[in-house]
């Protein structure tokens, strides 16, 4: 866990150091969702009882649902993810990077974005900057690039795909489970 964590604080700080950092480390998919993307979902679902401190007319059913669809909106996502991301990536790489490079680059990314959602849970208002975060998100993507092997030419266009195979589907999928939610 604390592997995974040094990594992701130098993706936030660094990111073109960080990415290289994590090429070198070469940690296993399943390592880094068992050891550091999953039980921070975790602690970003139970984080979604903390407005509960500051509104006191939420009640335990709703607190529990935005809990629940917290952890399944990433957990869905990272696998929409890596089956979009997979089918992809070969239009806009010089070559293949792998699932291991992919499904290690949308761990993160999600991880980062879980950790923004975790910040958004403990503040006890609305902040500008906290919903303008996630596009920050981009930028981590954008220097993620070398990473995957992405080729010069085609950096929109790999934009574009992360965009909207990563940083989407965990709020889409969010969305649509409060909808179908009855509370």
């Amino acid at each position: 866990m604390l592997k995974f964590i040094g990594c992701m604080m130098q993706l936030i700080i660094s990111p073109g150091k960080g990415w290289a950092d994590i090429d070198e480390v070469g940690e296993s998919p399943q390592q880094l969702a068992t050891s550091g993307f999953y039980p921070l979902l975790g602690i970003t679902a139970c984080s979604a009882f903390l407005p509960r401190i500051y509104d006191k007319n939420l009640t335990l059913p709703v607190l529990v649902e935005s809990a629940v669809v917290t952890f399944v909106s990433y957990f869905i996502a990272y696998f929409l993810a890596s089956a979009l991301m997979s089918a992809t990536i070969g239009k806009v790489s010089t070559d293949n990077p792998g699932d291991k490079k992919i499904n290690t680059f949308i761990l993160y990314n999600l991880s980062i974005l879980a950790l923004i959602t975790l910040i958004r849970n403990c503040l006890p208002m609305e902040l500008s900057l906290v919903q303008f975060m996630p596009l920050f998100v981009l930028v981590i993507m954008w220097a993620g690039r070398q990473y995957l092997n992405v080729a010069e030419g085609n950096i929109p266009s790999f934009l574009l795909l992360c965009g909207l195979f990563i940083l989407l589907p965990p709020y889409v999928v969010g969305y649509i489970f409060k909808l179908l939610m009855p509370i």
